[in-house]
């Protein structure tokens, strides 16, 4: 029996996407990349904007003119919010919280829709797909509410998993060769409540793990983001030295009609913090433009911070209404072409101050974590510790997982370009 999953959103899609692969692998089942040999067809939905939850019901079509004999199963945000609708379209519909229902599956695929509002057990260590690189949830949901958000509905309340649980999960993992870790969680900073630790004292934990090179996490909220996990970023050898920080807006006044919990102020001392913490670290951020009644002055203010901050990259879109929120039923919605004109010229911005981040790496030596063959011939591809692309030359003897010294000596649009030392 053949299976195909195609995965849109986030990492946490992603990871629910490899838990899926992993409960099907485990029962017998082949994943395959034809569409018309599949016996299952997954789709597993990102709701975050209204292009990425329109595009899943025209996904499905797609997929169903290919493969018409196929079982159909939509998971992810979209199901969790949507599954009445869905249910019209797919002929199995799992939730966020409910994917444990693919152990049934896997045996019977029987149709409807499987939906709960909270995890039966956060704790449980789902399989994962075998690579140098793994996800690793640390906590599940989201109590923050910010107006333009849906994730507090398609993820629900937040949940910290239990350290003994997220340990044992990464000492799995290490032992059949995983490096590197993404600590997840929609807010990372708030791990550890109801629990008798917090954040910092997970990183600890986790550094001491026998066999790991490498810890990541995302996401942090700047309201949460401390000076304790500054120092703990500085000071354990294998948590690495970037900061996803998404600063949204850089106007205070839009700041609180997203209800973010900070300002401008309080956002770039925390950033001036890091940076003289961690100068060699690098930092990456989410905006969203747009939003009901910016004003160009509004913007401008958005432009001043990342002029300030430099970001290394910035992951930008124009706002986009989202059902249950309060920001859909907000007075002074902007237009469609006001929005555009704005993401561009940003986008333009970062596009220059990334080229010239990049350029700096120029000649300098960096430890890079191999993941496997590049696209170009004769090539390996990895990245350094602050998570940027570096593809270098291929010599024998070297297998992923490896970390290796690389001299950079091209920087590319995205990328860099290196030689082993």
């Amino acid at each position: 029996m053949n299976f195909y999953i195609k995965t849109f959103g986030c990492q946490m899609n992603e990871r629910d996407s490899e838990k899926v692969i992993g409960i099907l692998t485990q029962n017998g089942w082949k994943m395959t990349d034809d569409i018309k040999s599949a016996n299952l067809v997954i789709v597993n939905s990102c709701a975050v904007r209204e292009k990425a939850e329109n595009k899943i019901y025209s996904e499905i079509g797609r997929l169903r003119f290919k493969n018409k004999n196929a079982t159909v199963v939509a998971m992810g945000c979209v199901a969790q919010i949507n599954y009445e609708k869905l249910s019209r379209v797919a002929d199995i519909v799992v939730g966020t919280n409910t994917i444990d229902e693919f152990y049934k599956i896997a045996k019977t695929p029987q149709k409807g829709a499987f939906i709960k509002e909270r995890m039966d057990n956060p704790d449980y260590i789902f399989p994962h797909v075998e690579g140098v690189s793994a996800f690793v949830d640390i906590m599940y949901g989201c109590n923050n509410f910010c107006t333009y958000c849906i994730v507090p509905y398609t993820r629900g309340r937040e949940i910290s998993r239990k350290k003994e649980a997220i340990i044992e999960e990464i000492k799995r993992l290490t032992d059949k060769g995983t490096k590197e870790v993404m600590l997840l969680g929609q807010n990372v900073n708030s791990y550890g409540k109801g629990l008798e630790y917090n954040f910092v004292d997970l990183l600890y934990e986790v550094n001491k793990i026998d066999g790991l090179k490498r810890i990541r996490f995302t996401t942090s909220h700047p309201k949460d983001f401390s000076k304790e996990l500054i120092d703990a970023m500085r000071d354990l050898d294998k948590v690495c030295e970037h900061i996803h920080l998404p600063l949204q807006s850089g106007s205070n006044k839009i700041l609180k009609l997203m209800r973010r919990g900070y300002t401008k102020e309080d956002y770039l001392e925390k950033v001036m913090l890091f940076k003289e913490t961690i100068p060699q670290g690098s930092i990456t951020t989410d905006i969203i433009v747009g939003f009901p009644q910016e004003t160009e002055e509004d913007f401008l203010e958005t432009i001043d911070v990342l002029k300030t901050v430099e970001y290394d990259t910035s992951f930008s879109f124009k706002y986009s209404k989202r059902p249950l929120t309060k920001a859909s039923q907000m007075k002074g919605q902007i237009d469609e072409k006001t929005k555009l004109k704005r993401l561009n010229y940003l986008q333009e911005l970062q596009a220059q101050i990334t080229q010239k981040k990049l350029k700096n790496y120029e000649g300098k030596i960096v430890e890079v974590l191999v993941e496997g063959k590049a696209k170009k011939e004769g090539m390996l591809s990895g990245r350094n510790r602050q998570n940027i692309v570096v593809n270098f030359n291929f010599r024998d003897n070297i297998k992923a997982g490896d970390c290796l010294r690389v001299k950079i000596i091209k920087a590319l649009k995205h990328s860099l370009v290196g030689e082993l030392i």
